[in-house]
Parts: C-alpha cells; sequence; structure tokens
C-alpha cells in the first residue's frame, strides 16, 4: 500500500471514520447516482498515482496530496496547513476545493472540520472532464487563506488516468513527514541578503563537523537535503554563504538535528561544540 494511501487510513482511524460533512449546496454533492464510481477495490492498489505539491504563500504553507482526478469518480484530498510565522499548524476551520475554467461549469467541495490540528481531509467528485484550474482554500479562526494551485487535469476515465507517472522520490533525500516537523519546533526559510549583497542565514542554521558546514534544503514538503556550504565570517548571529545556498531556496534554520543519521549525529556530539539553539528530538 502507498505511503499516501496508508497516512490516510490512519487519520481516518483515528478520526473515527467519521468524514467531514458536506454542505448542501456543494457541486455534485455526495450522492453517488447511475455511473458515479465509489468503490476502488478494483484499482491497481499497490501503485500511487497520487499527486503531491507544496505551496506558500505569505502567510503559510500547504502541502497537498490528493488521488488523480477522475470523471465522476471519487478523489480524495489530504492537506497540510502550516502557519509561516512559527511553522506550527493552523488550528480548526474547514478547506474549499474549487475546480474551474476549461469552459466547463466550476465546481466546489468543502469540508466542516480538520481530522486533527492544521491536516484536513475532503473527497472531490468531479462531474467534467478536461483541463481545469484548482484552487484551494482554508477558512479558519485563525486565518483565511487561499492557494491558486494552476491547471490540473480531470481525465475521463480511469484507464486514461493510469498513464500519470508515480511521484518521484528525489534521490538521496532525507524523509520526515510533516507532523513530525511541527513536532521538532521547526523553522524554515530563505536566505536573506545583507546590506554588502551577500547570501545569509541564522547561526542556527549551520552544522558544522570537522571544519565542514552543512545546511538542510528544503526538496518538497517532506523530503531534506543535506548541503555542504562555504561560509565567510558571521556577524550579529547571521552568517554569510558564499556557496551552496540560492536566494529562492528553503533552508530549516531551526529544528535540523531531527534529520540527522546516526553517525551524524555521534559526529556532532564528538565536537563538543556549544547548543547551537536547534532541538533535538527523535
Amino acid at each position: 500500500m502507498s505511503r499516501f494511501l496508508t497516512t490516510l487510513l490512519l487519520l481516518l482511524l483515528l478520526a473515527g471514520c467519521d468524514k467531514p460533512g458536506h454542505d448542501a449546496n456543494v457541486a455534485g454533492g455526495h450522492n453517488h447516482t447511475e455511473g458515479e464510481e465509489h468503490d476502488h477495490s478494483g484499482d491497481d492498489e499497490h501503485v500511487d498515482r497520487s499527486q503531491h505539491l507544496i505551496h506558500f504563500n505569505d502567510t503559510d504553507e500547504l502541502y497537498l496530496q490528493y488521488e488523480t482526478l477522475v470523471a465522476r469518480r471519487d478523489s480524495i484530498f489530504l492537506a497540510h496547513f502550516t502557519d509561516l510565522s512559527d511553522y506550527t499548524p493552523i488550528p480548526d476551520g474547514f478547506i474549499t476545493i474549487k475546480l474551474s475554467g476549461g469552459g466547463l461549469p466550476d465546481e466546489t467541495f468543502s469540508g466542516k472540520r480538520p481530522v486533527r490540528a492544521g491536516i484536513h481531509i475532503e473527497v472531490a467528485l468531479p462531474q467534467h472532464a478536461g483541463e481545469r484550474q484548482l484552487t484551494l482554500q482554508l477558512h479558519s479562526p485563525a486565518m483565511a487563506t487561499t492557494h491558486e494551485l494552476g491547471t490540473v487535469t480531470v481525465y475521463p476515465s480511469y484507464e486514461a488516468s493510469k498513464n500519470v507517472a508515480p511521484p518521484v522520490t528525489p534521490a538521496n533525500a532525507i524523509y520526515l513527514e510533516k507532523e513530525a516537523q511541527w513536532q521538532a519546533g521547526f523553522m524554515i526559510q530563505r536566505p536573506t541578503v545583507n546590506t554588502q549583497q551577500q547570501l545569509t542565514l541564522p547561526a542556527t542554521a549551520i552544522d558544522t563537523n570537522h571544519d565542514e558546514h552543512f545546511i538542510y534544503l528544503m526538496q518538497g514538503a517532506e523530503f531534506f537535503e543535506r548541503r555542504q556550504v562555504t561560509t565567510e565570517g558571521q556577524h550579529h548571529g547571521e552568517v554569510v554563504i558564499t556557496q551552496g545556498v540560492t536566494l529562492d531556496d528553503r533552508i530549516v534554520v531551526l529544528g535540523a538535528r531531527t534529520l540527522f543519521t546516526g553517525d551524524e549525529a555521534a559526529a556532532l556530539k564528538s565536537e563538543s561544540t556549544p547548543e547551537d539553539g536547534h532541538s533535538h528530538k527523535h
């Protein structure tokens, strides 16, 4: 079973299989009429064709996984929302999924509550095949946010959707699920530019091992790359990075020790360096 489906199963069990309710005016609703499919038991169960994406706006991060869209067939959406001000899950609220454009009627699907803080599961049942614009909104007492996610394909049949390539795991990446990042006290940010037009990162983002300096670079919502960087001095807690990062990179600046392998953790301990502010949870 794929990681996506395993995660969904665990969350649904946690929620007591009590799916969020649907608005009475949701397009398509969730009543299955003749020709609409719900039972996926005949699918290729061991092939994960779910779609995975991460999207940022000014206030929050959305990590979205959803089953490839097929007309008149359920697609489960699993959404994680993170408040970028402190990298914690956004509590409460409900999500709305919207499919629009392509010369077809708009379709919306809304749930009533998260299965747990920051995590929402919703089911979309699109009625129309074609190229559509996907929008996902969160309506929460803490925050109202919209993510315009671009063009997606709603396939006319399950057979047609089988041409979608399965998700690719980044090479040599370190995996850490989003909930574990929240629990580890992660903070993730881009490099900043100082008055000399140099890229800088907080000193807490830099790990030193035998005079070599490393950072942890986000390579997707739940994958990270350990990368060596070249540094040039430190001023007021900020380290100048001369090689190894770009302005668009997103770097773990707190909590990176959660990503250490056993060998890396042992090597760091032997360095007898002062605590740099990273959390050290496993």
